[in-house]
């Protein structure tokens, strides 16, 4: 994942399949796997323009990631295999804590945690901070983009450039 997301273009090709194979073993016999999560985990989309688990971390919970509860990193683990459709000020919230939960027993399951622990962190409630937004009507927005990314696939959407117009008159909206 960090050699296809870091070195190389979203296409699908054998060629680039190849490449991605030599970047992994030359990552693999340079770095030990605890840095390649490192760097994998500081580089990827959390979603809200976050790139990286501390910038998320400051992101949605104002705080930085050393600093963070049990609950809140299971969100953040559970943020990266969809950003936008899992946040926690879009329309999808119930399913993003939903995840969180089975992050949480995934935990469990391999040893991270205990059972007692992940109990805990299930019932406590999870404050977000207040989404700070430049976006003129950031509801609509996230409607448009839950669409996008429902019909050609959230990667897509991240990195290909699109121009999307839509029929929102925020000057009529206003008045």
């Amino acid at each position: 994942q960090l050699a296809k997301n870091e070195f190389l273009t979203p296409e699908k090709t054998i060629s680039r399949k190849f490449k991605e194979l030599a970047l992994a073993f030359r990552l693999e016999n340079r770095y030990t796997k605890d840095r390649i999560i490192d760097l994998y985990l500081n580089q990827i989309p959390y979603g809200a323009n976050s790139y990286g688990i501390e910038a998320a971390s400051k992101t949605y919970f104002r705080k930085s990631a050393k600093d963070l509860s049990l609950p809140e990193i299971a969100v953040l683990a559970s943020l990266p295999r969809a950003p936008s459709y899992y946040s926690p000020w879009g329309n999808h919230k119930d399913e993003l804590l939903k995840r969180k939960d089975l992050v949480l027993q995934r935990m469990t399951d391999l040893g991270f945690i205990t059972a007692d622990a992940a109990a805990r962190a299930k019932k406590e409630k999870i404050e977000f901070a207040q989404q700070i937004t430049e976006i003129a009507a950031p509801h609509f927005v996230m409607a448009v983009q839950d669409y996008l990314n429902t019909q050609y696939g959230e990667e897509f959407v991240r990195t290909a450039g699109l121009k999307v117009i839509t029929t929102l008159d925020t000057k009529l909206q206003e008045i």
